[in-house]
């Protein structure tokens, strides 16, 4: 056999064993990549990225602030439904107050779950999905706060004014 086709049958043969172990070794990495998301929060007005945080897909974190009516602690659960959706699983708070459910609530596409635990009031949502979750700050009060499940705490005072329009969302890693 002619020496020059061995050697490039050769080279052809170490191509495809290199592309082979390339791919082996990056399947674990894509696998493990393709549970996470990115949380971010942007500045609506502006459209500027102002926190992002890796997140994988179930996480649950929340959303504390003090309403503006009771004074008394509200809390949001939320969690990341894909890479593209955050749900609501749940609201907690210790007293009524406006724009705080009474009760279970009928709407559209859900109804909502009310009942009274041992030191708060709980709301379950079953079907609660946003693409963005739109707040404005806290200017007051509010304290607007995430808890992230590693405990790591992110006050929107930190990173945007009172009174700023802020939308937080995910989206793939």
């Amino acid at each position: 056999m002619d020496k020059n086709l061995m050697s490039t049958l050769r080279g052809a043969h170490s191509l495809k064993t290199a592309i082979l172990l390339i791919l082996v070794l990056l399947a674990p990495l894509y696998f493990t990549l393709s549970q996470y998301t990115v949380f971010s929060i942007r500045n609506h007005d502006t459209g500027k990225i102002i926190y992002q945080k890796a997140l994988r897909i179930s996480d649950v974190f929340r959303l504390h602030y003090i309403h503006s009516v009771t004074n008394q602690p509200v809390d949001e659960y939320f969690y990341v439904k894909n890479h593209h959706t955050l749900g609501m699983k749940e609201m907690h708070y210790d007293s009524f107050g406006a724009n705080l459910p009474v009760g279970p609530e009928k709407l559209r596409n859900e109804t909502t779950h009310f009942s009274k635990e041992e030191d708060y009031y709980k709301v379950t949502y079953e079907n609660r999905e946003f693409e963005l979750v739109p707040l404005r700050v806290g200017q007051v009060v509010a304290n607007h706060t995430l808890i992230f499940s590693d405990q790591h705490r992110m006050p929107f005072l930190d990173i945007a004014p009172g009174g700023a329009y802020v939308e937080f969302y995910v989206s793939p890693f």
